[in-house]
């Protein structure tokens, strides 16, 4: 196991829990308890359709924060609306907890590992699954097997935390600069996500690309003076970056798959990939185990049966990133209008599911255009 992300940690776990007898050896090139970025969610439904794997795991990573609402503001009007329950965790209690319970389970944990997988490792391993994330060395290393296809986002991202408590919400504010968008929800007591968005001219305009991490923090924290209300933001290097979509053709080659980010990503707006790179961990455990540990037809078994949900998840996750990039170029003036469009963005929630579940905010939208 290349990674020891929480792909890479799920299935060392569901492994060795499905075949205790087997060696199961996890490779991590960061130091033990270091990770970055902030906070993790994940869905109630995403929750359940974990839990039957591992419900241990899964009980421990609900046990905590916790959100029914979401705010999407504009310019200071905020608009909270209904989305169905959502739990919170910091990144590294998340990995941490995972590695404690596959370390019980019999997993060997190796930190500070060389992260590139060679043809003889291949010879030696029954199995060899890359989980080592959006920058894979193990996708670069077999590139012409996997043939994978990267599209970089227009818009720029940074992924702060601030001890203000925020309900899951979307901000934007119009400004003289442009667009300013941000993401935050709180994830734990103590810390809430607060992801800095915007699109290459506010990017360019605002100089973000000649300052250094600790400037760019320092002006993203002023232009959100108003809704962080004093509030700091709080870097765990938080470079700028463009959103990564990335698929590959082909997911195995031999004895080696790729799962999460290392064979296809999604993007922060339409949920965690973290849920999407754990049901991998799930679809692989359940096609090698349907095969009898048959690693070749489990492998083949694996790719028929979770790129068709994959895929539908990842063309959900494209118009997300579209609505999102085309933002920049509009101007936002009614705050529920918004609000309706941001959560009709991915086709998943129809008017009528969003009319539902917000009776209120909807009637009084509706009146707004008689």
């Amino acid at each position: 196991m290349v990674g020891g992300g929480p792909a890479g940690l799920f299935f060392a776990l569901l492994a060795k829990r499905a075949v205790p007898t087997a060696t199961v050896q996890v490779r991590e090139q960061n130091p033990p308890g270091v990770t970055y970025g902030w906070g993790v969610a994940f869905s109630e439904s995403a929750a359940e359709a974990l839990r039957p794997a591992a419900p241990d795991v899964v009980d421990a990573l609900t046990a905590g924060m916790s959100h029914e609402e979401m705010v999407l503001s504009l310019d200071g009007t905020d608009v909270p609306v209904h989305v169905g329950r959502s739990f919170l965790n910091a990144r590294w209690t998340l990995l941490a907890a995972l590695e404690r319970v596959a370390r019980e389970a019999g997993v060997t944990v190796e930190h500070d590992a060389q992260a590139a997988v060679s043809e003889a490792e291949l010879a030696d391993s029954d199995l060899v699954v890359g989980a080592d994330g959006v920058n894979s060395r193990t996708r670069e290393r077999f590139a012409e097997q996997f043939a994978p296809t990267e599209e970089l986002g227009t818009n720029w991202l940074a992924w702060y935390g601030t001890p203000k408590a925020y309900p899951p919400s979307i901000i934007l504010q119009n400004s003289d600069h442009g667009l300013l968008m941000s993401h935050a929800s709180q994830f734990s007591p103590e810390m809430s996500n607060f992801t800095v968005e915007v699109g290459q001219e506010t990017f360019d305009h605002l100089g973000f690309g000649e300052m250094t991490e600790e400037e760019s923090r320092a002006l993203c924290e002023q232009l959100f003076a108003g809704s962080l209300d004093g509030a700091p933001l709080r870097s765990n290097h938080s470079p700028w970056f463009q959103t990564k979509f990335l698929s590959c053709a082909h997911w195995t080659h031999r004895n080696l798959v790729l799962i999460g980010d290392a064979l296809h990503t999604v993007h922060p707006s339409i949920g965690s990939g973290t849920r999407f790179a754990m049901r991998d961990a799930v679809y692989l455990t359940k096609a090698l185990a349907g095969s009898g540990w048959d690693v070749e037809v489990g492998l083949k078994e694996f790719e028929r049966t979770r790129k068709p949900v994959a895929d539908a998840f990842q063309a959900a996750a494209k118009r997300s990133i579209d609505w999102y990039e085309g933002l920049p170029g509009r101007t936002i003036t009614h705050p529920t209008k918004f609000a309706l469009e941001y959560l009709m963005r991915t086709g998943r929630v129809s008017y009528r599911d969003f009319r539902r579940q917000n009776r209120d905010v909807v009637l009084g939208y509706e009146r707004d255009l008689r």
